[in-house]
């Protein structure tokens, strides 16, 4: 975590020669999980600016801050169900029923990007981009929603909720890379797509990832 934090303190000294050409408005929508078979993809979305400044003709550093929803989902665990007053509820034939409960935890975070694009002209001002970079984040909420856990009493029998963050093995901070390509239209509008990798394990040895399709305007400073 300290290596990369400096890392990205000296790439943002190296900016200050440097003059900002552009000022960019970022949104995106996708899907996130974490790394491994048990978990489920859930919606993701992010949204933020970020400045520009042009390094040669064909290659920039954009560091920008951003707010990312992401999350993940558990695959539905099969649990005995119970009755209100916690005994176990039989069937016909005398065996415990079995039911389903389900887990989904949504975690929002602060992000700070840094990222490298490589621009590749076609008929001007066409371009397809290359992009890839480091990012630290910082989760600043969450809520897990438990469905179908009959252990509990009343309505949270059906769903209750609980601070993601504030759950035993979660943490907060985040480090990772992003990577990502596009076409942009007139040197004011792309879309694109991006993938982000976390390097750091977020609950237990899992890590965070996430797909989005990307939108962004940019303004000529």
């Amino acid at each position: 975590m300290k290596k990369l934090l400096i890392s990205l303190c000296l790439l943002t000294g190296c900016l200050h020669p440097a003059t900002a050409q552009n000022l960019v408005f970022h949104a995106g929508g996708g899907w996130t999980s974490l790394n491994g078979s048990s978990t489920k993809n859930i919606g993701a979305f992010k949204i933020g600016t970020s400045i520009e400044f042009e390094l040669t003709q064909t290659l920039t550093i954009e560091p920008g801050l951003l707010y990312f929803a992401k999350g993940w989902k558990l695959h539905d665990q099969t649990v005995t169900l119970l009755d209100d007053d916690g005994n176990v509820v039989l069937d016909d034939s005398g065996n415990p029923r079995l039911t389903k409960m389900g887990t989904t935890n949504k975690t929002n975070y602060i992000v700070l990007p840094i990222l490298f694009h490589y621009y590749i002209p076609l008929t001007l001002p066409h371009y397809i981009y290359l992009s890839a970079g480091p990012y630290i984040a910082y989760g600043i909420s969450g809520k897990t929603r438990i469905s179908g856990d009959t252990s509990q009493l009343g309505a949270a029998r059906h769903y209750y909720d609980l601070n993601t963050f504030e759950q035993s093995g979660m943490h907060r901070f985040d480090t990772g890379i992003s990577v990502g390509a596009g076409y942009e239209f007139n040197r004011l509008i792309y879309a694109g797509i991006e993938g982000d990798f976390g390097l750091t394990n977020v609950t237990g040895s899992k890590k965070n990832c996430s797909l989005l399709l990307t939108l962004g305007y940019r303004i000529h400073l």
